[in-house]
């Protein structure tokens, strides 16, 4: 990622290392713009004793690093005219958005709309593989218990049942182009595209079939 300062004056002989600190902080605003919140930036200081010739052209910065917006991060700052490149390392502080449980979750339980909530939390105290949106884990099921205020991660949750044991499930029976439906119950819990058991009502025979859709088995 290149990002070119603005015109700079060329009447000094040095170059100006706050010109080089406004640069490297103008982008750092812009690449944790909505992905990291109370952003703060510690730039390490170029040592006093270093003295660059002034830029004749526009300073170019680089980041190697784009997609990392918190923790420590080192970018370059280089000039082509007269030829000189040096690194700023920086620190990035700030809070991230991630999903908490707002109480003890059991395991294998379905993730409900009041177990969980937004909040923000310093970047150093956010595990990997956090979750950021309600979204994506309401339905889904925990692999283990949560305890309350824990940081959801992906590793957490695994896909939503589609249709429980012992609830009322459609059966549809397709027969040379022809669809019935019937009301059966399902023997197992099952996800989408999983062979389960389930017994027709009006029949009470045991037949198994795919889980197509929530609360729908298709007999094939």
């Amino acid at each position: 990622m290149d990002v070119y300062a603005t015109e700079i004056n060329h009447s000094n002989q040095k170059q100006e290392h706050n010109e080089i600190y406004h640069l490297v902080t103008e982008h750092l605003k812009q690449k944790t713009d909505q992905q990291i919140f109370d952003a703060t930036f510690e730039l390490k200081k170029l040592s006093t004793h270093l003295k660059l010739p002034k830029c004749q052209n526009h300073l170019i910065l680089k980041d190697r690093n784009p997609d990392s917006v918190s923790g420590r991060i080192t970018l370059s700052v280089s000039c082509e005219h007269p030829k000189w490149r040096i690194f700023v390392p920086v620190t990035i502080k700030g809070k991230l958005p991630v999903i908490i449980s707002t109480k003890g979750i059991p395991k294998q339980a379905v993730i409900k709309d009041r177990d969980v909530k937004k909040v923000l939390l310093p970047y150093q105290k956010v595990p990997k593989g956090y979750l950021m949106e309600v979204n994506n884990v309401i339905g889904m099921r925990t692999t283990k218990a949560i305890p309350p205020k824990k940081v959801l991660r992906i590793k957490d949750l695994q896909p939503p049942y589609w249709v429980f044991k012992n609830q009322q499930v459609n059966i549809i029976t397709r027969i040379g182009g022809i669809e019935v439906k019937t009301i059966g119950k399902a023997l197992k819990n099952g996800l989408e595209q999983e062979q389960v058991p389930v017994k027709n009502n009006s029949s009470q025979k045991v037949i198994k079939g795919i889980v197509i859709a929530p609360n729908t088995i298709l007999i094939p």
